[in-house]
């Protein structure tokens, strides 16, 4: 099984659906979402920029995955680059590891403000990992 992701929109809110087999596969896969909100598309070749080692801790996996995003959010945000290379080395119970490297856009499709808690939910599933986290955009 590969991962996957869906949008549901709200009003002011986009919920990202995810599933993959492993942790790091969900993890990475969140932040392609999020790339996609921020772009409208991906682009097809991903000339990224210099690689950056990430390390982003939380109370637990659900709060790790929001922090998670909440980091590529605010290194987006001060840095002018979208994060389209992603490899997530790493997720244990209340930290991760990743590499990253983005691209500069001349424009965003959808600036978001942040990953909520509300409704956040990470669980392990007949040996998928699903999860759902609410966008604030």
């Amino acid at each position: 099984m590969g991962a996957d992701h869906r949008f549901e929109e709200h009003t002011g809110e986009v919920r990202l659906v995810l599933s993959a087999s492993t942790l790091e596969e969900l993890f990475a896969e969140a932040g392609r979402a999020l790339a996609e909100i921020m772009l409208g598309e991906l682009p097809v070749t991903t000339s990224a920029g210099r690689e950056q080692r990430l390390s982003v801790q939380a109370r637990d996996r659900a709060a790790l995955l929001a922090e998670w995003l909440n980091e590529l959010i605010f290194l987006s945000e001060t840095s002018k680059q979208v994060f389209t290379r992603l490899h997530v080395e790493r997720v244990g119970p209340n930290e991760m590891q990743a590499a990253v490297a983005g691209v500069s856009p001349d424009g965003l499709r959808t600036q978001v403000k942040a990953a909520t808690l509300h409704g956040l939910s990470l669980e392990n599933r007949g040996g998928a990992w699903q999860a759902s986290v609410v966008l604030d955009v």
